[in-house]
């Protein structure tokens, strides 16, 4: 294993670094300030961008299935609420939506614009925390939980293409 020490990968790692640092903890923290409760998903979108490598090119997919996974988890909830075994109904929702994510990114045109991993980890993120509260009790969480997963991922994204074009024209 090539640890890469390339002037350029030492740039984009620091900077990537000083953002994980600076911006979504900031937003966690300020975020409770103006009403919204689901700062915190800031962090999680930010290090799934990260991990899918900061490329720019796979914001919007990203963004895309953080998105889709939102109501994705919503949908999980009330199958979840519904008659019968609270648990069983649980496990059936659990299974047949994981399964029909994967399958519709895997095997469809959608995956070309969707991320499977993003759109399971929206989908987890909105069970955690709307999972917390009553249904009647959701009001505008569903819409905080997109600005938070949003926010992070396009600020990162933008992040890095202006961070590339300043460098580009330095060397």
């Amino acid at each position: 294993m090539t640890i890469k020490t390339s002037s350029q990968h030492v740039i984009q790692t620091v900077t990537t670094a000083i953002f994980i640092a600076v911006i979504p903890p900031l937003w966690a923290v300020l975020s409770p300030k103006f009403g919204v409760e689901t700062g915190a998903v800031a962090l999680i979108s930010a290090g799934l961008f990260t991990a899918k490598g900061n490329d720019p090119k796979k914001a919007l997919p990203i963004i895309l299935g953080l998105l889709i996974g939102i109501p994705w988890g919503m949908v999980a909830l009330k199958l979840t609420a519904l008659p019968g075994s609270p648990s069983m109904n649980q496990f059936l929702s659990l299974c047949i939506l994981g399964a029909v994510s994967v399958l519709v990114c895997g095997l469809t045109v959608v995956g070309r614009f969707v991320d499977a991993t993003a759109w399971l980890s929206g989908w987890a993120i909105t069970i955690l925390v709307l999972g917390h509260e009553t249904m009647t009790s959701w009001h505008w969480l569903p819409l905080q939980l997109a600005l938070a997963a949003a926010t992070a991922s396009l600020i990162h994204a933008c992040r890095r293409v202006l961070n590339w074009r300043r460098w580009c024209r330095l060397q």
